[in-house]
């Protein structure tokens, strides 16, 4: 809406721009949406899962989506991909915050964000050709890159969730994987793109008041949801100009850690669908680290992936992406192994 405004202003600035909107958003949207939690009882009770011990709205995952839409559409450019990608996010946004509210089976839920997912990318045409790794490419038929994609990004999104259970730690992946995302995009000349992802950011940095350090509102799972299925989404418009592998490195965090739980679970033959408290951070958090330790703990580990990306997508050569690939893969084992001794000597 305001392109033809910002014409003549230089990308980055007008990425900024949309972030800071978005950011302004949020954060006036906050309050009401926290004061319309507790008038709706929208709240989430602590249990013995839990890792917080007081009843909290979590209603704010309405305040970032609205931030990040509103900015999107001032500063981006209605294409009917846009249009679309918007529709299906708010089918998955409603379906979530009904969840929110009377808390729905999880079966049904994978199957609204799978279908979900699929559409959107059969419809935009974001289907991966293949998974380009160092020195292999493993190509994919048309049909299998819906299938495959689909089912990577319903499982993000449900990672994405998973991750969500500590101060600031949702936000701040949410912060780094849509900014890491959003230059990756501005470099390959996706500009709509990368207002979105800058957007996102912006509606993130909104809501970092309410939830950081000290939580007065949750994102909830409409929010977990939707920044989710947008990061991921993300991730194959990102594909069609850079190899897959970086555009989800900004992710890595996440991802590393509920592969690792979920791979962990399964060897211990428990059900992966049941509520646990066995992700890392929540093994710290067990140990006796506040919140504020762990998220920043999580926070540098986002920045280095985000790093790592930029470094893996501008590589000239296939030993270099191999190199960045190895060490960022070293650093998530050794992660592994230091938490899980610290919580056999200190875990309750």
């Amino acid at each position: 809406m305001f392109q033809n405004f910002l014409h003549d202003v230089p990308f980055v600035v007008q990425c900024l721009i949309a972030a800071a909107a978005a950011m302004v958003i949020g954060v006036l949207l906050g309050a009401p949406m926290r004061r319309l939690g507790v008038r709706l009882n929208i709240m989430d009770v602590p249990n013995r899962r839990s890792s917080h011990t007081r009843t909290v709205p979590r209603t704010g995952g309405v305040a970032i989506v609205l931030a990040m839409l509103v900015a999107a559409v001032l500063f981006g450019k209605l294409s009917p991909a846009l249009l679309v990608a918007v529709g299906l996010g708010a089918v998955a946004g409603v379906i979530s915050f009904i969840d929110d509210t009377i808390s729905l089976p999880s079966v049904p839920r994978l199957l609204v964000h799978l279908t979900v997912a699929g559409i959107g990318i059969y419809w935009i045409g974001l289907q991966p050709a293949g998974l380009e790794l160092p020195y292999a490419t493993i190509p994919f038929s048309p049909w299998f890159g819906v299938v495959f994609a689909a089912v990577v990004v319903t499982a993000f999104v449900n990672f994405f969730n998973f991750m969500d259970g500590i101060n600031g730690i949702a936000i701040s992946q949410g912060v780094v994987g849509g900014a890491t995302l959003a230059i990756l995009l501005a470099a390959c000349g996706a500009s709509n793109s990368a207002i979105v992802a800058a957007a996102l950011v912006g509606g993130c940095l909104g809501f970092l008041p309410y939830n950081f350090p000290r939580a007065v509102m949750f994102m909830g799972d409409m929010g977990s949801t939707t920044i989710g299925l947008a990061l991921a989404m993300m991730t194959l418009l990102g594909a069609k100009h850079w190899p897959w592998v970086a555009c989800l490195m900004p992710l890595g965090v996440f991802i590393y850690d509920a592969i690792f739980t979920v791979v962990k679970r399964l060897l211990r033959r428990e059900n992966i669908l049941k509520a646990h408290r066995e992700h890392h951070y929540q093994l710290l958090i067990r140990s006796g680290w506040s919140h504020v330790r762990v998220t920043s703990l999580q926070f540098g580990l986002m920045l280095l992936c985000g790093g790592a990306a930029l470094v893996y997508a501008w590589a000239d050569d296939h030993l270099a992406r191999l190199i960045v690939l190895l060490v960022l893969l070293t650093v998530f084992v050794t992660y592994s192994v230091l938490v899980h001794r610290h919580f056999a000597r200190h875990g309750t």
